[in-house]
């Protein structure tokens, strides 16, 4: 059985040595939610943290997927009364933004990547978030 670490931050701050870029990844038109997710996770992963700058630039990425399992449960509560278009959050962590951004203009990208986002992914639906983080609870 292993050891829990647990840290709980009474003051907490912003995270300066890292920044995480999060996409909220909206599904291209005509995919079904289960084959958007599939092929986000079976297909897109490998290609994307397969080019040379990913594996050069990232600290982490991560992909969040939605389980519509869940979605009658969340109904029921006060966090949020607008079903979400989106389908899951690319997290991206790094030491700096620039480091992120050279992943999305890098030749690499441009040629292997962004086609097969072409398969699943509709950027003009998508949204953007980006700045640093803080860790209040954090279980290990």
């Amino acid at each position: 059985m292993g050891l829990v670490s647990e840290t709980t931050t009474s003051t907490p701050s912003l995270r300066t040595d890292r920044v995480r870029l999060a996409v909220l990844m909206a599904p291209k038109p005509g995919l079904s939610f289960e084959e958007f997710d599939r092929y986000w996770l079976d297909v897109h992963a490998n290609v994307f943290s397969s080019i040379a700058i990913a594996k050069r630039n990232l600290l982490k990425y991560e992909q969040f997927h939605l389980d519509r399992s869940y979605d009658s449960v969340l109904a029921t509560h006060r966090l949020a009364k607008t079903p979400t278009q989106f389908r899951g959050i690319a997290i991206f962590e790094a030491t700096s933004i620039d480091k992120i951004l050279e992943i999305f203009e890098d030749e690499e990208y441009l040629r292997v990547v962004v086609p097969d986002e072409q398969e699943f992914f509709d950027p003009e639906k998508a949204q953007i978030l980006a700045g640093p983080f803080a860790s209040i609870i954090d279980k290990l």
